[in-house]
Parts: structure tokens; C-alpha cells; sequence
């Protein structure tokens, strides 16, 4: 399949700071715009991102852009982020963007994008620990950038205080989804970036990792641009990640085909899905906040599919048919964790800045 490269800028954790940011072709903004998310702030980081000369303009808020997860502001906030067709803004749901150069080629990118992060303190887009299995499951199989302001779990949430401060549920519908990007931010400490080969022979073990890969940033007086090339240039290893959905390198056991599964909406949280053979990319699939006291769905236990989260030979009826069946090219994630405040509040000795990430790859032209 003909390929070309795109260069996608990742920053995130602004927080009303307007950097000046690399040329690329995407940017992708993963939340925390603002610190206290009035209009005035958004007002100005929009303003920024309008200016910045990039095709597609990714964007999802984060905890601190709080007047954007109120039914109030919605008519003034909301309405100001799609006011501009470059900006593509993403609450909780699926997108096709389409690049187009001026040889009259076309790409285009399967984008899941979410504002949602672990509920703590008086912030916005949070959800409770029960709530987060119903919430990542939301992410069609098919994605190819998934961009969440929470990191997953064990990758790029280094914090401090805290330590592991990511999602445990998001990295384990990582592994089902398996894009070739996942993008976050929130956790400051976690800046960095990098490759996850998830582990599709383990028959013994659920959501297992074979290894992972650290890409070094420079030195931090270092004027140069943080990089990292997964394109298909000789002189790099690029991306284990074809993307691939449905081409069969083995049978299945099963009738349920990859990609059909219909998944349910958390009960009370988030809107009917369409069917089955429109979703996982309509026009439009956004969800509401996820706090309720409505009860926890049941999944159902009928579906024949396999066990959720299991690697081994496709023979066997343990594996998880829906997730590895006609998919094992997807065998690498780079998770980039872009946040650009390196400091958090009250930032003692001063705020400090990081470099946004770029990164290189390889994404199918539209034949």
C-alpha cells in the first residue's frame, strides 16, 4: 500500500502559554489549554492555535479546562473551539481527518480523542475507577491516533508525588486497539516518549507488554528539536504498525468478524451508539461527562469473541478473536506524552518549559 509521511507536532499542558511550535503537517493539542478555563484564557489559546499553519489541528481539553465540561459555557466555549474548520475538536469521540497535498494526493487518520483523566479534586472531565473499563472500551478497534489528556498506565505517567499516575483500563484498551499513536499529557513529570510492543503469543497472561522503548530527548540547553522518525526512512527502524483491520493472516474460530462488535454505551453516561455498521467513525459520536450514580452496565457475557485481553494462536477459543484476528500487524504503539509546562503549581524556583514533540510516520495515501 503507498505510504506517505507526515510530520505531527504534539504539545499539551499549555496552560495559557502560546509557544512557538515546529512546521509540521498535524498538531495535536492533548488538553489543559487553560489554567481556570474562563473564556478570556480560551479565548487566547484559541487565537494561537487558529494562527498556527498546520492542515489538522487535533484538539481534546483537559481537567483544568473546567467551563468547558458545563452545560453553561457550552454556547460561548464550545461554540468558539469549532468556529474554525482547521480545528478539529474531539469529546470523547471517533474522526476521520482527511490531509491533501499539492500533488493531489490524499491521506487520512482514524482520530479517538477524549478530555477525560482519573476523578481527583475539584476538576473538570473526571471519572470514578469503576467508570473507566465502560470508558475506554469506547475506542473503536480500528483508530489510529488515539489522543486522551490522562496517560496509561506504567507509560509516561511518572509522578513524583504519586508515582504510576495513569490509567490501568486506557493502557489495557491500548492493547486491543493497538494505534500506531497515543498521545496524552496531564501528568508533567511524564513528558517523553515512547515504543510499546505489546505481547500478542502470551496464552497465560491478559494485556501483556513484550518490551519497551525509550526515545532520548537532547540535552536540555540543546537548541535542537526534540524528533522522532518512525517513517520508513533507511537509516531507521520505522513503526511495527501497519494499521492493518482485516487482511487475514490466519483463520478465525469464530463468525464474529474484526471491527463489527457493537459496543454499549455506558448506561446513563453516554449517548446510544449507531449501529453497527456505521460506528466507530460517524460524523459526530461525542459522549457526556461521566460522573452518575446510575448503575454499572453488565457486559454482556453471550458474545463468543474470546477472552478479553488474551494473546495466543487464533485455534485457541481463549484468545481474543475481536482484537488479534486479521490485526496482528498492529504490533507497536508510540506513546508520546507532550506536556509542555514541566513544572507543576505553585512552581517553586519558577515555571519551566518542554520542547513539543515531533514525530515522523508513515500514514496511508487514499487510493
Amino acid at each position: 500500500m503507498a505510504s506517505r509521511r507526515v510530520r505531527i507536532v504534539c504539545i499539551s499542558d499549555t496552560h495559557n502559554q502560546t509557544p512557538k511550535l515546529p512546521p509540521g503537517d498535524i498538531l495535536i493539542h492533548a488538553g489543559d489549554l487553560t489554567n481556570q478555563g474562563s473564556f478570556s484564557e480560551l479565548h487566547k489559546t484559541f487565537t494561537w492555535l487558529q494562527q498556527a499553519d498546520f492542515q489538522i489541528k487535533i484538539l481534546i481539553c483537559g481537567n483544568h479546562d473546567i467551563t468547558c465540561d458545563a452545560t453553561f459555557y457550552e454556547q460561548y466555549c464550545i461554540d468558539l473551539l469549532q468556529s474554525d474548520s482547521s480545528i478539529v475538536y474531539l469529546r470523547h469521540e471517533a474522526k476521520v481527518i482527511t490531509l491533501r497535498y499539492e500533488d493531489d494526493t490524499t491521506a487520512q487518520l482514524k482520530i479517538f480523542g477524549s478530555p477525560y483523566s482519573p476523578a481527583k479534586g475539584f476538576w473538570a472531565f473526571g471519572y470514578p475507577p469503576e467508570r473507566a473499563s465502560q470508558l475506554w472500551e469506547q475506542i473503536p478497534l480500528e483508530t489510529d491516533v488515539v489522543v486522551t489528556h490522562t496517560p496509561p498506565k506504567f507509560h509516561r505517567d511518572e509522578s513524583g508525588k504519586h508515582g504510576a499516575s495513569g490509567c490501568e483500563q486506557l493502557r489495557q484498551a491500548l492493547w486491543r486497539v493497538r494505534p500506531r499513536l497515543s498521545v496524552c499529557g496531564h501528568i508533567h513529570e511524564g513528558y517523553g516518549v515512547e515504543i510499546v510492543t505489546w505481547d500478542l503469543s502470551s496464552a497465560n497472561v491478559k494485556f501483556k507488554e513484550s518490551h519497551v522503548k525509550r526515545c532520548e530527548e537532547p540535552p536540555p540547553l540543546s537548541k535542537k528539536q526534540f524528533v522522532v522518525d518512525l517513517s520508513n526512512r533507511r537509516r531507521f527502524r520505522a513503526l511495527l504498525n501497519d494499521g492493518s483491520v482485516g487482511s487475514m493472516t490466519e483463520p478465525c474460530n469464530t463468525t464474529l468478524q474484526p471491527e463489527t462488535r457493537h459496543r454499549s454505551p455506558i448506561q446513563g453516561l453516554l449517548p446510544d451508539v449507531p449501529s453497527p455498521a456505521k460506528y466507530p467513525f460517524p460524523d459526530a459520536h461525542k459522549a457526556q461527562c461521566p460522573i452518575s450514580n446510575a448503575p454499572v452496565a453488565v457486559k454482556a457475557t453471550t458474545e463468543s469473541h474470546g477472552t478479553y485481553g488474551q494473546g495466543g494462536p487464533l485455534s485457541s477459543c481463549r484468545v481474543d478473536q475481536e482484537a488479534i484476528c486479521g490485526r496482528r500487524g498492529r504490533q507497536e504503539t508510540c506513546v508520546v506524552n507532550a506536556a509542555y509546562t514541566a513544572t507543576n503549581w505553585p512552581h517553586r524556583g519558577g515555571k519551566k518549559f518542554n520542547r513539543p514533540i515531533v514525530l515522523d510516520m508513515e500514514i496511508p495515501l487514499i487510493q
